[in-house]
């Protein structure tokens, strides 16, 4: 893929705490092996670090989130990670984005280098892989762009453990207002969002493990459910 390689900033979203330790060693482990040169690993928000006990929920996040879900809160400061990310100026980009559940095939780069947009389609987001199957060409054949690219088909979310973030889309994202897969399912008009498809998968999400948002999900409803 033109413009990214070993070279390109990778940022990895955790929370950096001893919850996440596990998940952090896993991948920065995969990062290694698959030759990544430039990674960062970004402090998550979570509704701690927000102050969203204190201060109520940024205004940025509406919908759902403004029906006081305290059980989701995880998710909802998840999100705004994400969304810090998508509010980078064009010139920061583009920027490989990895939750810190996600596995990573060592021979990343490899697979990728062939894969390819046209010179005259316009992308924003590219994910990684896809574990949702209406995504794939096999249910979703109108969005094949070539042999490794489909354009994510409308309402059917493509999750956000990894992807390649080519422009800025944090107008188009906000105000927030549900869990930002979903979010990114609807507004497949406003945001040209792509899936890689490719055997084996770049990257997959690690099942054995919790991911940044139901780690903090489940925080958050124990704190909140307290019997």
């Amino acid at each position: 893929m033109k413009n990214i390689n070993r070279d390109t900033r990778a940022v990895v979203i955790s929370t950096r705490d001893d919850r996440a330790r596990e998940r952090l060693r896993r991948i920065e482990t995969h990062l290694a092996l698959a030759g990544f040169r430039n990674v960062e690993v970004m402090q998550a928000r979570t509704p701690e670090r927000d102050h969203f006990q204190e201060h109520g929920l940024p205004d940025v996040l509406q919908g759902r989130w403004r029906t006081d879900l305290r059980h989701m809160w995880g998710s909802a400061a998840c999100g705004l990670s994400h969304l810090d990310l998508m509010k980078l100026d064009a010139s920061q980009l583009p920027i490989i984005v990895f939750e810190d559940d996600a596995t990573i095939h060592p021979q990343f780069f490899r697979y990728l280098a062939p894969i390819d947009f046209p010179e005259d389609v316009a992308w924003d987001i590219c994910h990684l892989s896809y574990h949702n199957e209406n995504l794939g060409s096999a249910k979703h054949p109108s969005g094949v762009l070539n042999r490794h690219l489909v354009r994510c088909a409308p309402d059917e979310t493509p999750s956000t453990y990894s992807y390649i973030l080519n422009q800025p889309v944090f107008d188009r994202m906000t105000p927030l207002t549900e869990d930002i897969d979903f979010q990114l399912a609807r507004e497949t008009e406003r945001i040209h969002s792509f899936v890689i498809e490719h055997t084996p998968p770049l990257t997959m999400p690690d099942f054995n493990l919790p991911s940044v948002r139901n780690d903090l999900d489940d925080l958050y409803w124990q704190e909140n459910n307290r019997s």
